[in-house]
């Protein structure tokens, strides 16, 4: 199990931070009990809660949610959630026991499943390592199960309260909200030492995908100063998204920043009339047009084909939205396909965070397989989401933070270099992709800071002009175009992506030192650190 928690998600699916006013740790030799309470927030700033973990001499651990609100609000989700790691579990055997009390026997997914897997649920049983078994309870609500790959999650989510329910609920005064998560092991196993942490390099070269930024979405154009340091870069393509306000003069605009920085524009057309740009038809700046219904999860073909008529033949569709919406909606192939990705759908933390960049190479072997023969991009690739898809009332979904919800103060860090090397060597390793867009241009969503500096500094932090860590990466790869597959012992701890003309670049997943061993060379990583290093002469 990777873990177990208390979720509520308010009438947009978005998950509100919880406020903790209170812990209790009871430590024994034989068993402890962890006890936590507090309020939600926003919507639910009315509702008191706790939770408690006992762990029991006989190796039984049970996790319990409790809360009533003292004034009524709506929800989409409230309760306990527990997650399963795709990476250890996919295709694995695990019996299901539904509330009606009758057992199947089943597997975890190993191909993305579109729809949920385990339905009514009152327990999984599944082998965790040779001779131990583990089961896993629920109590107090009807669970079900969906496969977080869709929005490159790296686990199987477990929770209450069927999807096929009405939502949202509104929860009222003196209703109390109860559900309790019972874990039992069965069996033993014997004593292990974990190996020393190693990176592996095949010797089978694969293509790297053909990188680019997107144009920031705000109109911002590029000074002289970011455009001399962003061509360094020898990007494959740069993306510009035009909307029913936009005009042809915004598209010359980006055509201008395009070919400053050495490039070629994707012009995504997000509800924009095909027809106000005919004047650029095969335009040599422009590599290919991709045409998204803002008021559809999928394009439809049809819109392609009218848009290929005013435009040309490189015209494609597919989602602007997640994976999910290909693997449920999987419109008809265009000659290009694309879909985006974040790996902050669900969770914020940086461990998870960190572990949904190796999602991506699953997603897109999925999403090759559902489209063999299309240009398959994934375009863009951010940290945050760009907006919420799923909101019902958009006017109240503000942001958790004192940022925008679509910004993340780590993008000027060196946590999301980290997270990129490791998010690249995952799509790599797919050899699946033919494009990837990564990131914005400039500023908060982008890979150098703006002349200006940060609109808030306190919240964002960072040097007028700068370029972010994440650049050095990218400056890395800039000419490459083939790689090395790798293996890592720990995937959690340290990736890498490695490069065939020797270059190994190394990145640090976690918050602490890590020490790798690379050709048998030990490398010494720094928390959330990349280092490039060059592999010896066999």
């Amino acid at each position: 199990m990777r873990r177990v928690y208390p979720v509520f998600q308010d009438r947009n699916w978005t998950a509100r931070p919880w406020r903790i006013e209170d812990e209790r740790l009871d430590i024994g030799p034989d068993a402890f009990a962890i006890t936590v309470s507090g309020t939600g927030s926003f919507d639910a700033s009315g509702f008191s809660w706790q939770a408690r973990i006992e762990g029991r001499p006989d190796g039984t651990l049970t996790y319990s949610f409790r809360g009533e609100a003292t004034t009524p609000f709506l929800r989409n989700r409230l309760g306990l959630c527990v997650l399963h790691p795709v990476r250890r579990l996919s295709g694995s055997p695990v019996k299901v026991e539904h509330a009606d009390g009758s057992l199947e026997i089943s597997a975890f997914p190993e191909d993305i499943t579109p729809h949920q897997p385990f339905l009514e649920l009152r327990a999984l049983e599944h082998e965790a390592l040779p001779g131990v078994r583990v089961k896993v309870g629920f109590e107090g609500d009807v669970f079900e199960s969906e496969d977080h790959r869709n929005w490159t999650d790296a686990s199987y989510k477990h929770y209450c309260t069927p999807i096929s329910l009405p939502f949202p609920v509104e929860v009222q005064p003196g209703e109390p909200i109860e559900q309790q998560v019972t874990v039992r092991v069965h069996g033993s196993a014997s004593a292990f030492e974990a190996g020393p942490l190693t990176v592996d390099i095949d010797p089978i070269e694969v293509p790297l995908p053909a990188l680019g930024i997107q144009l920031d979405h705000d109109a911002h154009r590029l000074s002289p100063h970011e455009s001399a340091l962003l061509r360094q870069l020898g990007l494959a393509h740069a993306r510009i998204d035009l909307g029913p306000s936009d005009d042809s003069q915004r598209l010359a605009d980006a055509l201008e920043d395009a070919s400053a920085i050495g490039t070629r524009l994707v012009v995504a057309l997000v509800g924009a009339d095909p027809q106000l740009f005919a004047a650029f038809r095969e335009h040599p700046g422009i590599d290919r047009w991709l045409i998204f219904d803002p008021d559809a999860k999928v394009t439809d073909p049809v819109l392609v084909r009218d848009a290929a008529d005013v435009l040309g033949p490189r015209v494609g569709g597919g989602t602007n939205l997640y994976f999910t919406e290909l693997n449920r909606g999987r419109p008809d192939a265009t000659s290009f396909v694309a879909f985006s990705a974040n790996p902050q759908v669900h969770f914020a933390d940086d461990e998870s965070v960190m572990q949904n960049a190796w999602t991506l190479g699953p997603v897109a072997r999925a999403a090759r397989a559902l489209y063999p023969d299309a240009f398959l991009e994934l375009s863009p690739l951010t940290l945050r989401p760009r907006w919420n898809p799923n909101a019902t009332a958009p006017e109240s979904d503000v942001s958790n933070t004192a940022l925008p919800s679509r910004v993340d103060a780590r993008q000027a860090t060196g946590f999301t270099a980290a997270w990129t090397v490791l998010a690249l060597a995952s799509i790599t390793a797919a050899n699946s992709l033919d494009a990837v867009t990564l990131f914005g241009a400039t500023g908060w969503e982008g890979l150098i800071e703006r002349g200006e500096g940060s609109p808030q500094p306190e919240a964002f932090p960072s040097s007028p002009g700068e370029p972010f860590p994440v650049f050095d990466v990218l400056h890395a790869l800039a000419g490459a175009e083939r790689a090395l597959v790798t293996r890592s012992s720990d995937p959690d701890r340290v990736g890498a992506l490695a490069l065939a003309d020797g270059r190994v670049i190394l990145a640090n997943a976690t918050p602490v030192e890590q020490h790798p061993l690379v050709d048998g060379r030990r490398i010494d990583l720094r928390p959330y650190g990349v280092v490039t290093i060059t592999r010896r002469s066999p």
